[in-house]
């Protein structure tokens, strides 16, 4: 039985909450990126709580702006997507 949106949001701890819910409004989001809306200093370890709860949160690396490096960005797929 999956949980729903509903469900995660009464049940997740706040800060899990927090990143549970950026990611759910769409978009992919870098750990600086989080860290700026959340305040937090490195959700990294949020996101791999929610994923050992099961919830399935996808990543793919990105080459930055000055092709120098990469990171890695965070997402979840909608309900229905196909992947």
């Amino acid at each position: 039985m999956a949980l729903t949106h509903e469900i995660l949001m009464q049940v997740l701890p706040e800060k899990q909450r927090c990143i549970y819910s950026i990611l759910a409004g769409g978009g992919k989001y870098s750990a600086a990126d989080l860290s700026v809306l959340t305040h937090y200093s490195d959700p990294r370890g949020h996101i791999r709580d929610l994923r050992n709860k099961g919830i399935a949160i996808l990543d793919e690396w990105r080459d930055n702006s000055h092709q120098d490096g990469r990171h890695k960005v965070y997402y979840l797929v909608a309900e229905g997507d196909a992947r």
